[in-house]
């Protein structure tokens, strides 16, 4: 005989959010339902613990799947602890075993954290079927067997029944518009994606979905390398790993994590993609495919899993709350990420190095992010040099530092887009010539590291394309009484005194000044910051933070001082070139031309259009002659 039951008015409301607005995926009702026999399964095996007495003693410790197309139903079967009728009517009638306004509030707003009440991971059911039974035979012995029906609308009934083995069947009457899950390929697929570490086997005819161990539960002295190996390629990598970080944390809060450092970054790691993350466990449970919360995100090349035995979450099991025990948790794997790289730096320079040409980019975003581990970050960064040591790429600071010489009161540093060419930079030629070592930094997120890292070890950081030269021939001080008059043009002195006026007046407000240097060697001219100017390096990331933004602006390397070489042959021959006939074209044509290649050397892009007309109409004069 059946007995009809009515669910309370604040149960039906909650049921409704439940089924209709609280789950971001249908496909999770598998996960409930499957977690729920898992629970169920574990309540038996303690009491078998217990030697207490169990109906049903002999039977396997597992859950069936069964599909039926022709009836359109879904049966998940567990041999677990089963439910008496008072049970049924008291976890399948009531939500949460809570029928509070309070409980309604939180669910509404997102902020309550009760899990794991079979209320709820079971209704999500219906989010796939337009009806559900429920059969279940109690372990205690001399308990009869009952069915539980309902559409989950305003009511339930409950009425005995046949059954020959413990536990609880659940049968989903699938909706015409879900039969995606009558099919066995998307039931495997979800039972590996979600469910694949529950400890009891998942059976579906005669295969076994899932392969319960859970392999960073397990000892890491129980571990073999072809089993770390298997699992970083189940993460979906191919190969082998650089390395791998296998923990078990007790205390405050228990929690299990096994991750990798691979050897390459995949396409997916650029600047501007977000699709990456750790695979997040509760209790071998996937809540989450791609967390971003549980590591910093200059760390987003690390991959694998953490488990925790008591995440707080919401009532859906699929949004981690913020909580203290997830800070510890961060906070823990990122200082064990950090002396993991710390003891392959240490042992082993090779393999670090190539870690470092590789992952090199996201160090420093970890320090240009001023995150709280600046120091330890500044310790792994690794640098070109121009010293014979330092080619290739090995160079750390305290090495730097080392090597620096008696009289080096700062630590000298280049900047551009391009390594090879700074290598080639006419910025170098001074430093070079006195022995004096220059860091080469010709990564894009170098400009940002470098405003946000000013010192090491009392040295402050010099970047050598600034103007700290002689100028071999100054301008004219003013004379005593001139200051209160009208300001008066620019002269400048010396023997191409005449000519440098020339580059001011053809050249105009492109550049913000023109002089001689001490420290041009070979090569014509040079691009400097002037004193109290905007640096490179913010001009550098004002350019990145322009092309990310999508902008169609081109904004130039602004107020530079165009430095030239006076004993260069060209500054020469046109000198004397402009001294024999100041009207001569090629002459105004060649300081534009000086200031081009300046500006390429110096990592910035000229009109080209424009530049390869000059150069041709150069040497269709040059010909002339």
């Amino acid at each position: 005989m059946s007995s009809e039951y009515e669910f309370k008015t604040d149960t039906t409301k909650i049921l409704d959010i439940i089924i209709n607005s609280l789950y971001q995926q249908k496909e999770v009702f598998l996960r409930e339902v499957l977690s729920n026999a898992s629970d169920a399964l574990n309540k038996v095996r303690i009491r078998q613990l217990t030697n207490e007495e169990i109906f049903d003693e002999e039977r396997e410790l597992e859950i069936e799947i069964i599909l039926d197309k022709e009836a359109k139903t879904i049966t998940i079967r567990d041999y677990g602890i089963g439910m008496t009728k008072d049970e049924m009517v008291k976890n399948l009638g009531t939500i949460a075993q809570s029928g509070t306004e309070e409980f309604i509030k939180a669910i509404e707003s997102g902020d309550e954290t009760l899990i794991g009440q079979f209320g709820v991971g079971f209704y999500s059911t219906f989010l796939v079927a337009d009806e559900v039974d429920v059969i279940s035979k109690s372990a205690i012995p001399g308990e009869k067997a009952h069915k539980w029906s309902s559409t989950g609308q305003n009511s339930f009934s409950i009425e005995e029944c046949d059954k020959d083995t413990r536990g609880t069947d659940i049968i989903l009457y699938v909706k015409e518009d879900e039969s995606e899950y009558l099919e066995d390929y998307r039931i495997k697929s979800l039972v590996s994606q979600y469910s694949n570490y529950i400890e009891f086997p998942i059976k579906m005819g005669e295969d076994t979905l899932n392969e319960q161990t859970a392999l960073w539960r397990v000892s890491p002295s129980e571990v073999t390398d072809e089993q770390y190996k298997e699992f970083y390629n189940h993460l979906g990598q191919f190969g082998d790993y650089t390395t791998k970080i296998h923990v078990r944390v007790e205390s405050p809060s228990l929690f299990y994590g096994l991750l990798y450092i691979p050897p390459t970054k995949n396409k997916m790691f650029n600047q501007q993609d977000s699709d990456w993350g750790i695979k997040l466990y509760n209790r071998k449970i996937l809540i989450d495919d791609k967390n971003k919360d549980i590591l910093p995100e200059y760390l987003r090349f690390v991959i694998g899993v953490v488990d925790a035995e008591d995440f707080e979450l919401n009532v859906s099991r699929e949004v981690v709350q913020s909580s203290r025990m997830q800070r510890q948790m961060k906070n823990y794997l990122h200082k064990k990420i950090l002396s993991t790289l710390e003891d392959m730096a240490k042992d082993d320079g090779e393999k670090y190095l190539e870690f470092f040409r590789e992952f090199g980019p996201f160090i420093k975003e970890g320090i240009a992010s001023n995150d709280k581990f600046k120091d330890r970050l500044v310790e792994l960064l690794r640098f070109h040099t121009t010293h014979e040591d330092g080619k290739d790429g090995s160079t750390t600071l305290a090495q730097y530092v080392e090597r620096m010489k008696p009289d080096q009161e700062e630590i000298y540093y280049l900047s551009g887009f391009d390594l090879e060419a700074l290598k080639k930079s006419p910025h170098l030629e001074y430093y070079e010539k006195e022995g004096y070592e220059v860091i080469l930094l010709g990564e894009a997120i170098d400009s940002f590291l470098m405003m946000h890292l000013h010192d090491y070890n009392e040295k402050k950081f010099f970047l050598i394309d600034q103007d700290e030269s002689v100028e071999l021939d100054p301008p004219e001080e003013p004379k005593e009484g001139e200051e209160d008059e009208e300001p008066k043009k620019k002269e400048r002195t010396g023997p191409i005194g005449k000519l440098m006026d020339r580059f001011a007046d053809t050249l105009g407000g492109t550049i913000a000044d023109v002089k001689t240097s001490d420290r041009l060697i070979s090569a014509v001219a040079r691009l400097v910051t002037p004193k109290g100017g905007m640096s490179s390096d913010l001009q550098r990331a004002m350019k990145i933070m322009e092309t990310q933004s999508g902008s169609t602006m081109s904004l130039p390397m602004m107020g530079k001082v165009l430095q030239l070489n006076p004993e260069h042959e060209i500054i020469k021959d046109l000198n004397e070139k402009f001294e024999a006939n100041a009207d001569d074209e090629i002459i105004d044509l060649t300081i534009h031309q000086i200031l081009d290649n300046a500006r390429l050397a110096d990592g910035d892009v000229p009109d080209f259009n424009k530049m390869s007309k000059r150069v041709e109409k150069i040497m269709a004069l040059s010909l002339k002659k």
